[in-house]
């Protein structure tokens, strides 16, 4: 029984200073590791991309608005007219009449909802885009200046300022985009 106890014991042991070392060994070579951060969304409203793609997003945004105000400014005039002529109008009329608003309606809700399809899939590309353009120079920036490793500022708790390399990132992309 003693024999177990003492072999469980070295076996312990064994296995206690076996993860020392392999801390010691994680602890110096992250040392060594040269890592830096981006605010993403710095980068987007600062470099002349970001700010080049918020435009052409602003610019569909804005054309779809237009053309779903003006259908709906057809829809309006629309029931006006039907509330003028409400008095005036036959059972037969104020039954199209009422369908015929239906439709426009109808239209409306689905020119909106082709216009927000369409949107989010020119977002999605634009922004596709955009990162793989910003992919490549912040892997530029960190094979050229040593860095092992880049992370994204959202994801990270605390980070010293000191590793944000931000605007050096922008500055590189305003050059080389």
């Amino acid at each position: 029984m003693k024999k177990t106890w003492t072999v469980t014991a070295l076996a312990g042991l064994s296995m206690a200073a076996l993860a020392l070392v392999c801390v010691s060994a994680v602890t110096a070579s992250a040392a060594d590791l040269k890592i830096g951060y981006i605010v993403t969304p710095r980068l987007l409203a600062e470099s002349k991309l970001g700010k080049e793609s918020s435009a052409k997003l602003k610019a569909k945004a804005d054309a779809a608005e237009k053309t779903l105000q003006k259908k709906m400014e057809d829809v309006k005039k629309l029931q006006d007219d039907i509330t003028k002529r409400m008095a005036v109008l036959n059972d037969t009329e104020k039954a199209k009449l009422g369908e015929e608003y239906e439709k426009q309606l109808r239209d409306a809700k689905r020119l909106k909802e082709d216009a927000q399809r369409d949107f989010d899939k020119s977002r999605g590309e634009i922004e596709n885009d955009m990162m793989t353009k910003f992919r490549t120079v912040i892997e530029k920036f960190a094979k050229d200046n040593g860095y092992d490793l880049v992370l994204d500022a959202g994801t990270l708790l605390y980070i010293s300022q000191k590793a944000d390399i931000t605007t050096e990132v922008i500055q590189l992309a305003d050059k080389s985009i």
